[in-house]
């Protein structure tokens, strides 16, 4: 490929799955350059190939404070689902606390024990560790907490958001990878954030949050946004759906497939996923998914791993059941089959996450080998 021009190699890299990019850059130093220029990773990020989600496991080692993060395996055979670790960590991280959230194939950690944020890329192996906040930082799943990481498309650069109450006022502020120091910013009104899940959804620019149903006035929507550009919130109406008190915890947003989603586990017997329009601003019921199969759940404690392979997404459930009481399980439901099938775990109770991976370099970041 000498023979043709940069620009036009290029345009061919863009095209070229992650995995493979990462060996091509050991070709030739002209090759390496193109691949490590931080706007082509954008680039191949936003508009190339389309790589499916991977999963991910990550582990606690708590006597090292370090998590680490390993790639995981998993069988294809539809009748036996399996999922383990790999036998060598892609990233050792400096931090004793699990995943938060991801945007734009970076991972981030809240570690309330150690005062500390962690930014981390495991396709390049590399974390950062943010400066301490102002404010100490207590429980980041506390009511009246709320993290995120963003993407600023007009800067090109990423921003961590966090909003706490320390005290009597509610506190946001917004650090921006590279830099070091935070930034006060002005605040939406106190507790605001408050919900079970003080977890992010990054999608069209902006950080979103569930609300606390007991604090939404005059009919207001259930969603707070954080436009990461403006630096400003407002609030995104939300579904349909009757909202009670008592059910705060049946609602789940997330990124399906680059656009916000809310699951509704409030039926029992079956999850309706919603999906917006961002211009219109309007929501419409794109599946429904039967989970009788599985049994009585705690539906509280479920969460949406993700989406994984080509068409499906990972959920992990709680068992109600008394002779199952306690045990984690990690189910699968295929978009195009219709199908939800169990998923046997060999991960030694890691954490599962789904990840689009990218070669976006993380500014100042340490480099593990």
């Amino acid at each position: 490929m000498d023979k043709f021009s940069a620009d036009l190699i290029h345009k061919i890299f863009i095209w070229v799955p992650i995995k493979s990019l990462t060996k091509l850059k050991c070709v030739s130093k002209s090759w390496c350059k193109i691949i490590d220029d931080p706007l082509f990773a954008l680039m191949q990020y936003d508009c190339g190939k389309v790589d499916e989600k991977t999963l991910l496991l990550s582990t606690i080692n708590h006597s090292e404070s370090t998590t680490s993060l390993y790639a995981a395996v998993c069988s294809d055979d539809e009748e036996d689902r399996m999922i383990r670790a790999a036998t060598v960590p892609m990233v050792k991280v400096q931090t004793r606390s699990g995943i938060f959230g991801s945007c734009n194939g970076l991972l981030y950690f809240a570690d309330a024990y150690a005062g500390s944020i962690v930014v981390s890329n495991p396709v390049r192996s590399q974390f950062t560790i943010l400066p301490p906040t102002p404010f100490k930082m207590y429980c980041w799943e506390s009511y009246y907490s709320a993290i995120g990481l963003g993407f600023d498309s007009l800067t090109k650069t990423f921003k961590m958001v966090c909003t706490n109450q320390p005290g009597s006022t509610q506190i946001t502020l917004v650090h921006t990878l590279g830099t070091s120091s935070w930034r006060e910013v002005p605040s939406f009104p106190a507790y605001y954030c408050g919900h079970v899940d003080s977890r992010s959804v990054f999608v069209h620019g902006f950080l979103h949050w569930m609300m606390d149903s007991s604090m939404i006035k005059n009919g207001r929507g259930r969603i707070l946004a954080f436009d990461v550009s403006k630096e400003t919130f407002e609030v995104v109406p939300h579904p349909q759906l009757s909202f009670e008190k008592h059910m705060d915890n049946y609602f789940r947003i997330l990124d399906f497939k680059g656009n916000l989603g809310m699951l509704d586990l409030s039926s029992g017997t079956k999850f309706d996923l919603w999906v917006m329009d961002y211009d219109k601003k309007s929501w419409s019921k794109e599946l429904t998914i039967d989970i009788s199969i599985v049994g009585k759940i705690h539906v509280d404690i479920t969460q949406v791993i993700g989406l994984w392979k080509r068409d499906e997404i990972l959920f992990l459930f709680s068992q109600r059941d008394c002779s199952r009481r306690g045990f984690v399980e990690y189910w699968s439901y295929g978009m195009r089959t219709g199908n939800l099938k169990e998923c046997e775990d060999q991960s030694s109770n890691a954490q599962v996450f789904s990840l689009k991976g990218s070669l976006i370099s993380i500014p100042d970041a340490m480099e593990v080998s």
